[in-house]
């Protein structure tokens, strides 16, 4: 039987947000787990981490479970993909490095399943923001980088996760943009000749049948665990149930 793609993204382990799910660090190891020999490809579409700075002898202690499942994934044969969010915005070498992961500072292209696919994590994608392209410049720059590896890393992180809260907690990725995103999504879609375009970031969930193509949105992790899964050459969006939810043994462990 051919084996299956996931994409995930928007888990933000770590943060302060009120609202997040206290269990979905635990639930998303347990899902990293149930992959192992059935899944051939596993595409982390960022903010997995609400904050990671690479350091040259650090890593975060509270990591180190999800950590040691992508890495026994990877062993077990699964390619894994990285991309750079807006909070996890400097993976450094560690995940090539220790992991095997691949990792990518911006969207890239791949053929799978046969199907041309554009994958990005989705910052950037709202034409409105005239700001953020600048603020992203910023924080990206080797220089700012450089500064802020300064810091000692517990009180970089701490700084890292009240700024989180401060603006997860006033602002939200409200309804009236999705229209904007739709728009670059069609775009992209007709300049990256891809026929599926799947993002993360905005925290919607969903799958358009478009003109242009098929436009994906994973939806989140941080409150609901939503994934998509590719089979077949088609994406289906779904929410996962930990094997102690489950009804019973024979119940899948995802759901439409």
């Amino acid at each position: 039987m051919d084996k299956s793609a996931f994409f995930v993204s928007d888990l933000h382990l770590g943060t302060l947000y009120k609202n997040a799910n206290p269990k979905r660090e635990e639930e998303f190891e347990s899902f990293l787990r149930s992959l192992m020999g059935r899944a051939s490809h596993l595409f982390l579409l960022g903010d997995i981490f609400e904050f990671w700075m690479e350091y040259a002898h650090y890593i975060p202690k509270e990591r180190f479970k999800v950590l040691s499942a992508l890495y026994e994934l990877r062993r077990s044969g699964v390619q894994i993909h990285y991309l750079c969010g807006n909070h996890d915005f400097n993976l450094g070498t560690f995940f090539g490095d220790q992991i095997s992961i691949e990792t990518h500072d911006g969207p890239f292209q791949l053929e799978l399943q046969g199907k041309r696919l554009l994958l990005l994590h989705g910052d950037g994608m709202n034409a409105q923001d005239k700001i953020y392209p600048w603020v992203r410049r910023v924080l990206h720059h080797p220089l700012s980088n450089w500064l802020y590896r300064k810091l000692h890393p517990d009180l970089g992180m701490n700084i890292a996760l009240g700024v989180g809260r401060l603006s997860r907690n006033h602002n939200s990725n409200l309804p009236r943009h999705l229209p904007h995103y739709e728009a670059a999504a069609r775009a992209l879609l007709v300049d990256s000749h891809a026929d599926i375009l799947i993002h993360g970031h905005i925290h919607a969930g969903f799958i358009k049948k478009l003109p242009e193509g098929i436009y994906v949105n994973t939806g989140e992790w941080l409150e609901r665990m939503k994934y998509v899964e590719m089979t077949g050459g088609e994406c289906f969006l779904r929410a996962y149930i930990p094997p102690a939810s489950a009804p019973s043994a024979k119940t899948p462990r995802t759901t439409l």
